[in-house]
This record gives structure tokens, C-alpha cells and sequence, in this order.
């Protein structure tokens, strides 16, 4: 009898989901059978949901937002990373069958950004939004080394405890100073319901990278804005069949190829 696992990601809203496409075909070229669903969970039965799940038969979770930061309460492990982050997208069980919580969104974005050529070290990097999409990369292009590592943001009183929270990390706030900016990240939701608009009067040139951390519709009004400065503009679709390929490599210890996935 063939093994089948039970997988799945929870998210308010989730019917939106690449995650089964993406994980079915990771599935097929590792040969294991998976039965991944989108799990419509809202925050009132997130507990309920994750531990009625792993209790019965769940072999792993991707979580999505809302409920990167909650899951972390029913989680009995969490990695060096997500104590950092104060976040998780992946949820598993140990040899002892208790739920440990990682992140895998710092290592897709890198990975990504690496297939696509983008320098990190020693480039002058802006990220856009101190929500927790900025957070979950943070850390990972802080390793990298980059020059000035700057946090922007529509409300101004965010970003100081988001500069606190990653001292250590050498994130600043941006002051839009005469200083080229290498690379502009998108992790807002501005743009999703209306043009995009940004106050940055300096720095930014045809030399300028433009990365939205979301793919599809959600990217496209972002995308359009950058296309004023630069033809070098990308959505996130590379990050997340990355940091889903990292979250299937948690659970069943293969690194699945990220070419020619489609959605």
C-alpha cells in the first residue's frame, strides 16, 4: 500500500492558493503521494483546525496570513529563525510528535534572488512595509551582507520598533538621502485595490532592481510604478515556489527542482 500524506495550508482568505498546485508537482518529481488541500481556517478555530489535523494523520502545514504570528502559540519547538521573526509558515511534527514551527520565506527570497541575479552584498537595499513580510526576510539579507539595509514605511511610528526588534541586523529607517538605491522591495499591500505611489525623490535610476514580494494581480500596479524607473522588475512567484520547495524539503528531507513549475 502506498503512503499517501496528508498536507495542506491555512489561511483567511486560502482559495487564492498556489500552494497545491505547487506541491503536487514537487510531489511527482519526487515520486511521494501527497494529498494537499487549502484549509479555509479562521482565527477563532486556528487551534482547533492544527491540532485536529497533526492528531489525525497531518503530516505538514503552510501557513499563511493571517495566522504566521497565532500558530506560533500552538507550536511546542520553534526554530532559531522563527524565535527571531516572531513568525512561521511551516508547521511538522517531530520523531516525538510535537509540532515544531520553521520559516522558509527568508531562504525562497534569497534562492530567488539568486536565480534571477540579483546582488545582495554590498548593494543599498530598501524594503517597503514593516508589516510581517518585511520581517520574514530580514534576517536572511542581512546575511548577505548588503551596504545599508533601510526600512520605509506609510506610518512612520512602525518602523522604529521594527529597527529595535532587528538591531542586531544593522536595519535602519530610510530618510531618502542622496544615496543610490540598489534594490526596492515591495512588502506592502499598497497598490492592491489602486495605482501605486511611493515617496522616494531620490536614488532611484534604470540601475534600480524592483522585487514585489507579491506575484500575480497583487503585483501588478507595484510592477507598474517601477516600470517609470527600470525594466528590471520582478514579482514574488519565484519566492514562493522557493520557499514552498524549502517547506517540502522540512518534511520529507528532498530538495525538490523549482524549474518549470507551473500555476
Amino acid at each position: 500500500m502506498i503512503d499517501v500524506f496528508k498536507l495542506g495550508v491555512i489561511g483567511d482568505p486560502v482559495e487564492h492558493s498556489l500552494s497545491p498546485a505547487i506541491h503536487h508537482q514537487f510531489g511527482q518529481q519526487t515520486n511521494i503521494e501527497l494529498a494537499y488541500k487549502a484549509y479555509h481556517v479562521k482565527k477563532q478555530e486556528l487551534e482547533n483546525f492544527i491540532q485536529a489535523f497533526f492528531k489525525n494523520g497531518g503530516h505538514g502545514l503552510n501557513v499563511t496570513l493571517p495566522h504566521k504570528l497565532d500558530c506560533l502559540d500552538l507550536a511546542d519547538i520553534v526554530s532559531d529563525e522563527v524565535r527571531i521573526l516572531g513568525a512561521a509558515n511551516t508547521l511538522m511534527l517531530n520523531d516525538e510528535k510535537q509540532i515544531v514551527a520553521e520559516s522558509t520565506d527568508g531562504k525562497g527570497f534569497i534562492d530567488d534572488c539568486t536565480e534571477k541575479k540579483i546582488q545582495i552584498e554590498n548593494k543599498n537595499i530598501l524594503i517597503i512595509g514593516a508589516g510581517g513580510a518585511s520581517q520574514s526576510i530580514i534576517p536572511s539579507i542581512a546575511y548577505k551582507k548588503p551596504n545599508r539595509l533601510m526600512i520605509d514605511n506609510r506610518s512612520k511610528e512602525k518602523i522604529t520598533p521594527l529597527v529595535q526588534k532587528f538591531a542586531e541586523f544593522g536595519v535602519e529607517q530610510f530618510n531618502d538621502l542622496d544615496l543610490e538605491i540598489d534594490l526596492v522591495i515591495n512588502a506592502t499591500s499598497a497598490g492592491f485595490s489602486g495605482p501605486f505611489q511611493w515617496d522616494i525623490n531620490r536614488g532611484l535610476s534604470q540601475k534600480t532592481i524592483f522585487y514585489d514580494l507579491s506575484y500575480g494581480d497583487a503585483s501588478i500596479e507595484f510592477l507598474n510604478w517601477s516600470n517609470k524607473f527600470s525594466d528590471k522588475t520582478f514579482d514574488g512567484a519565484g519566492m514562493l515556489v522557493a520557499q514552498a520547495a524549502h517547506s517540502f524539503n522540512l518534511w520529507f528531507n528532498k530538495l525538490p527542482s523549482t524549474k518549470n513549475i507551473n500555476f
